[in-house]
C-alpha cells in the first residue's frame, strides 16, 4: 500500500525541463581543417586558428541551412536573441551552430526543447565574443 501511495504521489509531481546549456569554442584549430589537393595545388594550408564571429539556430537537416530568426534584443555588452518552438511547425532536429567565418561547427539541441536563448556577448581583447545557448 505504502509502494502504492510513494508511486501515485511521484507520478503526480511536476516535470521541470532539463536545460541545455552550449557555448562556442573562442577559436576554430586550425589543426582540424584539412585541405586536399586538387590537382593543381599539391596542399593547402591555415596558418591560424580561426576566430569565432557569432552564433545562431537551424532546424531541420544541416544541408538545407534553415537558418531561424528570432526575436533579438540589445543587453549591455551584447544581445539576447529569443527561439521559441512549436513541435507542428519546426522539425525535429534543432542546431545551434557557431560561425567562423566560411567554417561552422554545429551541435544537435534536444528533440524536445520549446525555447531557446543565444546570448552573444560582445569584448573589446580579445575580439571574439562570448556566444552561449540556453535551451529548455
Amino acid at each position: 500500500m505504502n509502494r502504492l501511495l510513494l508511486v501515485v504521489l511521484l507520478l503526480h509531481l511536476p516535470v521541470h525541463a532539463v536545460e541545455q546549456r552550449i557555448e562556442c569554442p573562442a577559436r576554430y584549430p586550425a589543426y582540424d581543417i584539412l585541405l586536399r589537393e586538387n590537382g593543381q595545388w599539391e596542399t593547402g594550408l591555415v596558418p591560424a586558428n580561426i576566430p569565432l564571429i557569432g552564433g545562431g539556430m537551424y532546424v531541420g537537416p544541416l544541408s538545407r541551412r534553415g537558418e531561424l530568426r528570432g526575436s533579438e534584443r540589445r543587453v549591455k555588452g551584447g544581445f539576447v536573441t529569443r527561439f521559441g518552438f512549436d513541435q507542428d511547425q519546426h522539425p525535429s532536429s534543432k542546431w545551434f551552430v557557431c560561425y567562423y567565418g566560411h567554417v561552422q561547427l554545429a551541435r544537435r539541441v534536444t528533440d524536445s526543447t520549446t525555447a531557446c536563448e543565444l546570448t552573444h556577448e560582445e569584448k573589446k581583447f580579445p575580439k571574439e565574443p562570448n556566444v552561449r545557448l540556453s535551451c529548455r
